[in-house]
């Protein structure tokens, strides 16, 4: 990055609108749920001198879809995604894999309420076996390019040909070489008393979970890799698993959602 940033821009999912971390920015919002501690608004903190104009367009729930009809908007519709913005963050790909419904199935262990007896048993595999189909199949590929190349030429039109983009990955959730987590899942307390069967975090549902992660990872990367052929010193892939060492899940005694040093959230943190 440059030593003095004018104006930039956030982009992408919940990872980027920081869905709960912090407090929520706009308090009746419903749909983006943006909070004061994502990344970008950290990020934006952190930078010297401190540029003159920031914007956050990220949106919990976002895919490749919604992240060109939503998020690249004009600058006469709110949020607008600014003006002349020198580069962008952008996390996106988890939606379109099924995000939400691993977190739900596999992690809080929540049944599908189409589930006449609200069981668990082989949803959380069945998720698994679904998001990786997706993040395996050329679409995802392609549509990650999609999003990379629209970004690019607002971007271009805007701010001109020294307009960066920067696709940031995923962490892995858990630490997959402990076994203490095998007896422990992170169902909300009000679901405990009236369901009986679990999803348990078990060191195999870890590294399916984890070995996910770096696979949407390594798609993210290609995707980079060959939009930016067309743009070369313009798009890069910003891979920060590497610092959630010793701040998954399952590093510490769990559960336990007010552990400041798990940069993960779970119900009930406060």
């Amino acid at each position: 990055l440059n030593a003095t940033i004018s104006e930039w821009t956030g982009m992408g999912d919940s990872y980027a609108a920081g869905l709960g971390a912090g407090n929520q920015i706009q308090a009746f919002d419903a749909t983006c749920l943006r909070h004061d501690g994502a990344y970008p608004v950290l990020l934006n903190g952190h930078l010297q001198p401190r540029p003159s104009k920031f914007n956050l367009v990220a949106r919990s729930g976002d895919n490749f879809r919604t992240i060109i009809q939503k998020q690249l908007q004009p600058a006469y519709l709110r949020p607008a995604w600014g003006d002349r913005p020198e580069f962008v963050s952008l996390s996106m790909g988890g939606n379109d894999i099924g995000f939400k419904e691993l977190v739900t199935r596999c992690i809080y262990s929540i049944p599908n309420p189409m589930d006449p007896f609200m069981e668990c048993d082989g949803e959380c595999d069945d998720a698994l076996a679904r998001s990786q189909r997706l993040v395996n199949s050329p679409d995802f590929v392609n549509h990650a390019i999609s999003v990379i190349i629209a970004t690019l030429r607002q971007g271009t039109r805007r701010h001109g040909r020294s307009f960066k983009i920067y696709v940031t990955g995923y962490a892995q959730f858990f630490n997959e070489q402990t076994t203490q987590c095998n007896g422990v899942n992170f169902r909300p307390d009000f679901l405990k008393k009236i369901l009986k069967a679990k999803q348990y975090l078990t060191v195999e549902t870890g590294q399916e979970l984890n070995r996910l992660a770096r696979d949407l990872n390594a798609e993210l990367k290609e995707a980079v890799m060959k939009a930016s052929l067309g743009a070369p010193g313009r798009v890069f892939f910003i891979d920060y698993d590497r610092q959630f060492h010793g701040h998954r899940l399952c590093d510490r005694v769990e559960p336990n959602p007010n552990d400041a040093e798990t940069w993960f959230f779970t119900y009930g943190a406060n």
